[in-house]
């Protein structure tokens, strides 16, 4: 599940709609439905190992100045995700495996001109590629890249919120 738009600018700027409700359409609505097609037979079929791997972003990790309809829409679609993957397997459907890819920027042109935040190298799509499908090879649960995409979030976890605000804006 790839499905991605963005618009960045102001909440209130965006209009309802066109922005907001197409957002989340596409980003989270549309992987769920698409799954929800496929998961009973997926869930039917025992005889080998099945895999959901949904494509989120680091956006849907932490809060995004200018972003907060789109990272709400990843956001979404990573506590879905998560939900389940645990559904799934306390109902005993373990062989039905969910995997969650949390990317920062990937060179797609989705997001030309952007600079990602320090020490947090700009992504070829192959890097992405070949991290989404190792992890979902492995049922890693939740993916993240690069590095700095796991660190903000260990941060943002222990720091008090005014700190991390400072910090996040200085360096995220």
């Amino acid at each position: 599940n790839n499905a991605g738009v963005v618009r960045g600018a102001p909440f209130w700027e965006h209009d309802p709609v066109a922005d907001i409700e197409a957002t989340m359409r596409v980003n989270t609505l549309a992987p769920m439905w698409l799954t929800r097609a496929v998961l009973p037979s997926m869930m039917a079929d025992t005889t080998r190992p099945k895999r959901i791997l949904n494509i989120a972003s680091a956006a849907g990790t932490l809060a995004n100045p200018n972003m907060s309809v789109y990272a709400a829409s990843k956001w979404a679609l990573i506590g879905w995700s998560e939900s389940l993957r645990l559904e799934l397997s306390r109902l005993g459907h373990g062989h039905v495996a969910v995997t969650t890819f949390c990317p920062s920027f990937i060179s797609t042109g989705m997001f030309a001109g952007a600079r990602g935040p320090l020490l947090t190298p700009i992504m070829r799509p192959t890097q992405a590629t070949r991290a989404a499908w190792n992890g979902m090879l492995k049922t890693t649960p939740l993916v993240t890249k690069p590095w700095t995409v796991k660190l903000a979030m260990a941060l943002r976890g222990v720091l008090p919120t005014r700190a991390w605000d400072a910090v996040a804006d200085r360096v995220f």
